[in-house]
C-alpha cells in the first residue's frame, strides 16, 4: 500500500505561511491542501471550502463530539480544526497534502502521524526577537483586517510559538518569499523520492 505525505507548515501569524502554501500549490498542482474548519468569519479574499470551511459554533461542536477532527483549538477567540478524513484519504492514496497550521496543531499532527509528516517551521526575518516582532507587527498591520487588540494578542503568542521551532525537522526564515518557497519545495521533493 502506498503511503502519502503530510507537509506541516507552521509559523506564527504574519510570517507568510499562507503565501508560501499558495505558491507551492501553484507550482505543484497535483499536491493537495488541507482546508481547516473555522468558526471565524471569512476575510474578504477568502473562499468557503477553498481557504477555510466556515462553520457555525454548533456544527463545529458536533464535529468535535463525534471525533471528526484530528486536532482543534481556540485561536484568538475562534475555533480552528483539522478534519481527519481528508488526511487519511491522502495517506491511503499516496498523495501529498500541505497543511497551513498553527504551531500547536502542527505538533499534534506530527505526533499522530510521525512517519508520514514533514515538519516545517517558518519564522520572520530579524536578528533577534524584538526585530522579528517588529516585522510581524508591520505585516499584520498591512493586512488591514484585524483590530489593534487582536494584533497585540497575535504578537504575544509569538514568543511561545518560537519555543517549539526545534520540534520541526526543517526551519526557514521567510525573508524573501520566492526564495523561501524554492527552498521548501526542494526539501519536500527530497523527502518524497
Amino acid at each position: 500500500m502506498s503511503t502519502g505525505k503530510l507537509v506541516v507548515l507552521s509559523a506564527p501569524s504574519g510570517t507568510g505561511k499562507t503565501s508560501v502554501c499558495k505558491k507551492l500549490l501553484k507550482r505543484n498542482p497535483n499536491w493537495k491542501f488541507s482546508v481547516s474548519a473555522t468558526t471565524r468569519p471569512l476575510r474578504e479574499d477568502e473562499v468557503d471550502g477553498k481557504d477555510y470551511i466556515q462553520m457555525s459554533n454548533d456544527k463545529f461542536e458536533h464535529f468535535v463530539k463525534f471525533g471528526d477532527f484530528l486536532e482543534w483549538e481556540w485561536v484568538h477567540g475562534n475555533k480552528y480544526g483539522t478534519l481527519m478524513g481528508p488526511l487519511e484519504d491522502v495517506l491511503d492514496t499516496g498523495g501529498l497534502m500541505l497543511l497551513d497550521i498553527d504551531v500547536k496543531g502542527g505538533l499534534s499532527l506530527m505526533d499522530e502521524f510521525p512517519d508520514d509528516t514533514i515538519g516545517i517551521f517558518i519564522e520572520p526575518p530579524g536578528d533577534d526577537m524584538p526585530e522579528q516582532l517588529e516585522v510581524l507587527e508591520e505585516r499584520l498591520n498591512q493586512r488591514g483586517d484585524e483590530s489593534p487588540k487582536l494584533i497585540k494578542n497575535r504578537l504575544k503568542r509569538f514568543a511561545i510559538e518560537l519555543e517549539f521551532k526545534d520540534n520541526f525537522k526543517y526551519q526557514f526564515v521567510n525573508e524573501d518569499l520566492d526564495e523561501t518557497v524554492g527552498e521548501i519545495e526542494k526539501i519536500i521533493q527530497e523527502n518524497i523520492k
